[in-house]
């Protein structure tokens, strides 16, 4: 049987990493605590998505992911980051990759490797043939949300083929988009306003048909909701990612029925008291959660990116921000610990139920 989107696995010990996001120092310490212990030598290591953009290092941390998985070590799904680079949207953080983006990423992320022209093509090539999620005997891993409706719309469709969905969607979300003439009008805004947006200081006004469009995005597209999760319109915009935004996460784990253990990244959570994290623009989807604390109605989710992503803001401003505050974890599965890059191990608490 060939391998599908929805990539199925034997129950199994696992080592389950979150958002590394270029951050190559810090996936090297992790691997290097993993390799030292015999309890977690072997187990198969499974990345959870968004291996690349924003830090310094986005071409070997997927160099080292992909000689991981030819070894038969590793696993790996998809995030937004990578539907983003599959898709050509070249998006904050993305100069790595796209030429387009190096110039306004220099700024915040510089000094970053650079993708080669030999290298673009080799890793689009790595990235096409990853699925979007994985099911074994008690857990669900997926970047950002087990929405049963997109799961099955992706369950069936072969890996290797997902440009061709990706390119399905776009043309869907399109059609769907000539209402009101929405599509023309999203365009429109971006090409009068799209320096605006990037800019803090000097927000465009609201933007009803970038917002429009977005939740339409949405609504419709399978891809975008298990990559991006499910967000709804904010009435007001907000500054976030160097971007000026108009729809906001949502904690959809709280909606969430199957009481099986799920584990996502996506979230940027923070390994710190929650009145400090609520600081923190996401960290109101984890108010009165610990930080190392199952969620949902069941406590039936968890999430493992614990921010790794932001370590450019503390070389940016080491006086004012501490690399410390921003971690990469994996989660040790089924003992449901977490292991960091700085060698913590914790345990995590109000789990659910054994599956």
């Amino acid at each position: 049987m060939n391998p599908t989107l929805l990539h199925t696995l034997d129950a199994q010990p696992l080592a389950i990493i979150g958002d590394i996001h270029g951050e190559i120092q810090a996936l090297d310490a992790l691997l290097d605590l993993l390799d030292r212990n015999p309890d977690t030598k072997k187990r198969l290591l499974i990345f959870i998505g968004d291996l690349c953009d924003r830090g310094p290092d986005s071409v070997g941390v997927i160099r080292r992911v992909r000689e991981l998985m030819d070894q038969g070590r590793a696993l790996t799904i998809l995030g937004n980051h990578e539907i983003n680079l599959l898709a050509n949207d070249a998006k904050d953080g993305s100069g790595w990759f796209f030429d387009s983006r190096e110039a306004s990423d220099t700024p915040f992320y510089a000094p970053f490797s650079r993708a080669s022209a030999r290298e673009r093509p080799e890793i689009r090539d790595f990235l096409c043939n990853l699925p979007l999620a994985i099911r074994m005997p008690g857990l669900r891993i997926v970047h950002a949300a087990w929405d049963p409706v997109s799961i099955q719309a992706i369950a069936d469709f072969p890996c290797g083929h997902i440009l061709e969905l990706i390119h399905e969607q776009e043309q869907n979300i399109i059609r769907a988009a000539r209402t009101d003439d929405l599509h023309s009008r999203y365009l429109a805004e971006l090409d009068r306003w799209g320096k605006q947006l990037e800019d803090p200081d000097d927000p465009p006004p609201y933007l009803d048909a970038v917002a429009d469009f977005e939740s339409l995005e949405q609504r419709l597209n399978p891809i975008k909701r298990l990559t991006s999760g499910i967000e709804a319109r904010s009435p007001q915009p907000f500054f976030s990612g160097n971007r000026w935004r108009y729809s906001d996460r949502t904690a959809w784990w709280n909606a969430d029925t199957d009481p099986t253990p799920v584990l996502i990244g996506h979230y940027w959570r923070l390994f710190e008291t929650p009145d400090r994290s609520t600081a923190w623009r996401y960290g109101r989807l984890f108010e009165g959660v610990a930080p190392t604390s199952w969620h949902g109605q069941h406590h039936q989710a968890f999430c493992i990116d614990y921010s790794v992503g932001a370590r450019w803001r503390s070389r940016k401003s080491p006086d004012t921000d501490t690399e410390d505050r921003y971690r990469l974890a994996a989660m040790l599965w089924p003992e449901r610990s977490l292991l960091f890059d700085d060698g913590a191990l914790i345990p995590t608490t109000e789990g659910p139920a054994s599956a």
